[in-house]
């Protein structure tokens, strides 16, 4: 999820989340929860693949899951999710030739915080840890929200390294700055909450103020399984990264970097996104030299679940056009 709405959402569940659901948004999480959903009742496991746990460079772990074989093609996960965000992808992308790699960032999922905590550096440099323990070549790198700043910072900060193992970048429902940080106001009231507050983990653990938190980070029609998935994965979400991961975003701006980055680049966006809304694909896009924008009418920030099938084959067709070609059986 995105850094701001992770830590205004804290203050929402403080100042008035907790009232709002016994109020008119009883009615509205009923709406929800009885649209008709061709996913209810899945349990959304990952499926069995090669699992690591490779050292980062401060002494964390990071934790990665391989499915399939052919060209690599390697998912970034948001802010307090998990390798689960890409439950559909493992499969889809698998089935169309490719080896899918997801690793869970520092203190998510499997992985465990190094040293040095969580910066944007070691965003870039644990992206670079995975690379090279799995030795990959030729690979596209899929970051959605602040797994799409890690491919971000990666691509302008190691750009030898990706010149040498990436053929293209896809940055899914991103962003390149987070204007919030520059009201110097806001930003001390927001550290302070995201320092001292309670654990925004814990409001997600709630079956309904959960439930509404994590809709937000959908289009006009989320599907309920889809927002209970993401409920689940940030209420499980340890309480320190909870606070720490998205604190490390604050004063973020590679806008000054984009221009270096030199990969084909694919930006993937929802009309419907309040958490990183179309203005910041659009920057991100004219920012890069020659990407390509794509947005979804009506869909939100997890297009990974809402909108998998047209997602998935984007990422499947831009991995072809950069040189990524599965190997055909006989």
């Amino acid at each position: 999820m995105n850094p701001r709405r992770a830590l205004l959402g804290t203050a929402l569940g403080v100042a008035g989340l907790a009232g709002a659901v016994y109020g008119l948004e009883r009615s509205a999480l009923a709406r929800i929860r009885a649209r008709p959903d061709p996913d209810a009742g899945a349990d959304f496991a990952l499926p069995p693949g090669a699992l690591h746990r490779f050292p980062s460079h401060d002494g964390g772990t990071i934790a990665t899951r391989t499915v399939g074989t052919g060209p690599p093609i390697v998912l970034s996960h948001g802010v307090t999710l998990s390798n689960r965000t890409w439950v559909k992808q493992f499969e889809s992308l698998a089935a169309a030739g490719f080896q899918v790699v997801a690793f869970d960032h520092r203190g998510h999922g499997e992985s465990e915080t190094g040293d040095t905590g969580h910066s944007l550096d070691n965003l870039a440099a644990d992206v670079r840890t995975v690379i090279d323990a799995l030795d990959l070549t030729d690979a596209v790198l899929v970051g959605h929200s602040m797994g799409g700043i890690a491919v971000q910072a990666y691509a302008a900060r190691h750009a030898a390294h990706a010149a040498a193992h990436v053929n293209g970048l896809v940055l899914l429902s991103t962003l390149a700055k987070v204007r919030v940080s520059e009201l110097r106001g806001v930003r001390t009231a927001l550290e302070t909450l995201v320092g001292a507050g309670p654990d925004f983990g814990r409001l997600l653990r709630h079956p309904d103020l959960g439930f509404l938190a994590a809709r937000v980070g959908f289009g006009t029609e989320p599907q309920p399984s889809h927002v209970e998935l993401t409920r689940q994965m940030i209420g499980e979400c340890a309480r320190d990264t909870n606070r720490g991961a998205p604190r490390a975003l604050f004063g973020l701006d590679l806008t000054p970097e984009l221009a270096s980055i030199t990969l084909p680049t694919l930006v993937v966006g929802g009309t419907a996104d309040l958490l990183t809304p179309p203005a910041e694909s659009r920057r991100i896009s004219q920012l890069i030299p020659g990407a390509r924008l794509e947005l979804f009418p009506g869909a939100g920030h997890m297009l990974m679940l809402e909108r998998a099938k047209e997602l998935d084959e984007l990422i499947v067709g831009f991995a072809r056009e950069v040189g990524a070609h599965p190997r055909r059986s006989a």
